[in-house]
């Protein structure tokens, strides 16, 4: 079985869940660390029409993140910044202000976007509206998919957002939601591996001491980082492969 899969640093780190594929499957993983939605979406889009894949998996990042494209060519060492033959992309990552301090030509746009255009309306607008073309793809291109978030993004707050938007909720109802797994009717992967007994990557909690790869944020017991590659490695096989049957 063919597979391609997509999504931010969750599906393009070595230990992430779509690499646990590998030995059963064949994978195509175009996933980018760091980006948005927007820019998730259309990579495996694209990789849907040039493989002719059997299944489709795509994992949802961040709402709040967006990628700009800077006509000028920049050399610059971060994942954030991808130069192309003609033209430089910009992620805004999960620190929409990691630009703040760097080379101009890379911190005015993102902050001047963040100043000057940044809503969150327009962020839901942009991911609902494109994971709904992405379901479209896979229907005309008769392939099996499956969607999952990193964790709760459409949670209460973003919900009363959506159902008072005529055209976010137009979207949100456009999209086929029985191809979407949740953990606990709303949640992610961060909160399956939570309530599975998995922790986040120990060396990036910079909270606890010594780390331990959760905290309690707002009264819940949340994962600190990027899930451990342990809890990659179960929800790859207790979830994920289930799907393919």
């Amino acid at each position: 079985m063919k597979i391609v899969t997509s999504g931010c640093s969750f599906t393009h780190a070595p230990d992430s869940w779509a690499n646990y594929l590998k030995d059963q499957y064949d994978l195509i993983n175009v996933a980018e660390g760091g980006g948005g939605n927007e820019m998730n979406i259309r990579n495996i889009s694209r990789a849907i029409q040039e493989n002719d894949p059997d299944y489709a998996v795509l994992q949802i990042s961040g709402i709040d993140r967006y990628e700009l494209i800077s006509d000028e060519l920049i050399d610059f060492e971060s994942d954030a910044v991808i130069k192309t033959e003609n033209y430089t992309w910009l992620k805004s990552t999960g620190d929409i202000e990691w630009a703040k301090d760097i080379d101009p030509r890379i911190s005015k746009p993102i902050t001047n976007y963040m100043r000057y255009c940044y809503n969150e309306t327009h962020q839901i607008l942009r991911t609902l509206s494109a994971i709904r073309n992405f379901q479209l793809l896979c229907y005309q291109q008769n392939v099996k998919h499956k969607i999952f978030f990193w964790q709760k993004e459409l949670g209460k707050r973003r919900k009363e957002i959506i159902f008072s938007n005529k055209e976010l909720a137009f979207w949100y109802s456009s999209i086929d939601w029985d191809h979407v797994w949740f953990h606990d009717t709303d949640s992610g992967l961060c909160e399956w591996g939570i309530d599975n007994g998995y922790t986040g990557a120990l060396h990036e909690d910079h909270i606890n001491n010594p780390p331990q790869g959760w905290a309690i944020i707002d009264g819940k017991k949340t994962m600190v980082g990027h899930p451990s590659t342990e809890c990659h490695k179960h929800f790859a096989e207790k979830v994920v492969k289930n799907w393919f049957k």
